[in-house]
């Protein structure tokens, strides 16, 4: 309400300056002003009545919008309030999920997660080998194909990287859980050679997966162990950033989600 008493005045006072202004205006002024007097009086009544009512116009107009944003972004939520990441694509095989989250403090940072489709992932079982679909990729491949010159240019530009190891669902929660961190510093090494040395490098090991998937379209699990590089693009001084990771990456419904893994370990990959 400050606003509006700064913009039309306020009270009867403020009217009354209105009032003065367009009387003063009348004789000789422009015909334009006193169409849109006459448009104002014929739509809500004489001057005082015409000033209250353009303010309620404005605050009904005010909240229409901000109505039509939530429908606009409710769109991309399901039944739960999960939100829908839209992906950007850096060539045929890489998606780009842009996420923001907040640590404990509400400082920010900005994330980009890539992932490669889920033609690719991890072979299952194994913490040194990604696959395409039932063919094992060779260390020649992953140069030319995971770490193509789009993927090493788009990660390039990141303030820090992190290396993101995790399990499908197969086998004990202990023995995944330590497979999802050798993935997890397997990624950082192969992504350390393609990028500038120089950029911090952190691993983050997922663990297990942990829901069953009762809307898959088989029995196959290997979406549950993609290959995933995060590039952090920009972030508050002082942020946590595993606080302000697991904030982005939660309640998204095609993203791992932390609640559905068995662990959220961040740390610092040395080489």
């Amino acid at each position: 309400m400050a606003q509006y008493d700064d913009d039309f005045g306020n009270g009867r006072a403020g009217s009354g300056a209105a009032a003065a202004s367009l009387s003063a205006g009348s004789s000789g002024g422009d015909p334009h002003d006193s169409t849109a007097r006459g448009f104002l009086h014929r739509l809500f009544g004489p001057r005082e009545e015409a000033m209250a009512g353009l303010v309620a116009l404005l605050f009904t107009l005010t909240i229409g919008a901000i109505v039509l944003k939530d429908a606009y972004f409710s769109q991309f939520m399901d039944k739960s309030g999960a939100q829908h990441i839209f992906a950007k694509r850096w060539n045929e095989r890489t998606l780009v999920f842009p996420i923001e989250g907040t640590d404990a403090l509400g400082r920010r940072a900005l994330f980009d997660v890539v992932v490669l489709t889920k033609t690719y992932g991890w072979v299952l079982g194994s913490t040194t080998e990604l696959e395409r679909g039932n063919e094992r990729l060779s260390p020649t491949d992953i140069q030319s194909e995971v770490l193509a010159p789009q993927m090493r240019e788009g990660l390039g530009g990141a303030r820090a990287l992190i290396a993101v190891g995790l399990a499908s669902q197969e086998g004990d929660i202990g023995r995944e859980t330590q497979r999802g961190g050798l993935r997890a510093a397997r990624t950082a090494e192969w992504v350390r050679g393609a990028v500038d040395p120089h950029i911090p490098m952190w691993t983050l090991n997922l663990g297990r997966y942990l829901e069953p998937c009762a809307e898959c379209e088989d029995d196959e699990t290997s979406w549950q162990r993609p290959f995933i590089v995060i590039a952090m693009r920009e972030a508050d001084n002082g942020v946590n950033i595993e606080q302000a990771l697991r904030s982005a990456m939660s309640g998204k419904t095609n993203l791992p989600s932390p609640d559905r893994y068995s662990t959220f370990a961040l740390a610092r990959h040395s080489q």
